[in-house]
């Protein structure tokens, strides 16, 4: 039960009160409270989908290894699409599904994937983070203004970044966003294994910003963190503790209650290739 309270309820509440830009109805409260406190309803607060790893920065300490892909790729729109309808008929609430690359804006389909994913009523708000490097146009600015979207802008300070543009159009046309100004990031380091235990595993990842958001889905996995989607692509990493096949031939209800579990994880395999707890800072969105 506390795993339940820490992972799920706590960041669920956390993002609809402290994150989520705009006023939240008398109805999401109510409907948010009774998944969490009903035992047989499904919430989880934050899940990631991957469209693309292309993306419009090379970023040398990329927590997401972008640059480390020699042929960057698009994932099909009918596959995405796909693992979205799995998502939403197996589970009652997420209550932010996030969009993301690489760039999202580099995504071709990335219109339709927003309108497809604006269908699914169980998700609460859908979420996009960009580097602020592509202004949208006027047929993705008029998907935007859904009351349901939000965009959250990191600022890295780099010259090709757009970001006062992009707040500014935001603004002007009633978009909700959220600005996310960083002046540090902490280093993950490279990706070799480091040989840590399971108590430290279990240590390291229970205090991470990954335990309890971000799990990402990739190529119709969902793994534990965003990192590990990518560890596990280029082949850096081989664990099958950390990710589930959201594909797999199951019933609802065994989809529900392996989901639930693998949610629940205390600790991840990518860890081990990962130094986030040392806490090494490093400049921002240094570019190679």
């Amino acid at each position: 039960m506390k795993k339940y309270l820490d992972k799920i309820i706590k960041p669920s509440i956390n993002l609809i009160k402290n994150v989520i830009p705009g006023k939240r109805s008398l109805g999401e409260w109510i409907g948010t409270a009774a998944d969490c406190i009903l035992p047989w309803r499904e919430i989880y607060p934050d899940i990631v989908m991957v469209m693309t790893t292309r993306c419009s920065l090379k970023c040398k300490n990329c927590n997401n290894l972008m640059p480390h892909y020699v042929n960057p790729y698009n994932i099909d729109l009918e596959v995405l699409k796909k693992d979205i309808d799995r998502l939403s008929e197996r589970l009652d609430r997420v209550v932010k599904f996030s969009l993301i690359g690489g760039e999202p804006f580099v995504y071709p389909h990335f219109k339709e994937i927003l309108r497809y994913a604006l269908t699914k009523k169980n998700f609460m708000y859908i979420s996009i983070t960009t580097n602020a490097t592509i202004i949208p146009d006027e047929e993705m600015i008029q998907i935007l203004k859904n009351p349901r979207i939000f965009v959250e802008i990191s600022d890295y300070g780099v010259k090709t970044q757009k970001v006062e543009q992009l707040i500014k159009l935001c603004e002007r046309e009633h978009i909700k966003y959220i600005p996310d100004k960083v002046s540090s990031w902490v280093s993950p380091g490279g990706t070799e294994y480091r040989g840590k235990n399971v108590d430290q595993l279990r240590r390291e990842y229970n205090r991470c910003y990954s335990s309890r958001y971000c799990k990402a889905i990739l190529n119709g996995k969902i793994f534990l963190c965003a990192r590990g989607a990518h560890l596990y692509d280029l082949g850096y990493m081989k664990s099958e503790h950390d990710c589930f096949d959201t594909r797999a031939a199951l019933s609802r209800r065994d989809f529900r209650n392996n989901f639930r579990n693998f949610m629940l994880s205390d600790y991840a395999d990518a860890c081990n290739y990962c130094d986030h707890a040392l806490g090494i800072k490093v400049t921002p969105g240094e570019q190679l």
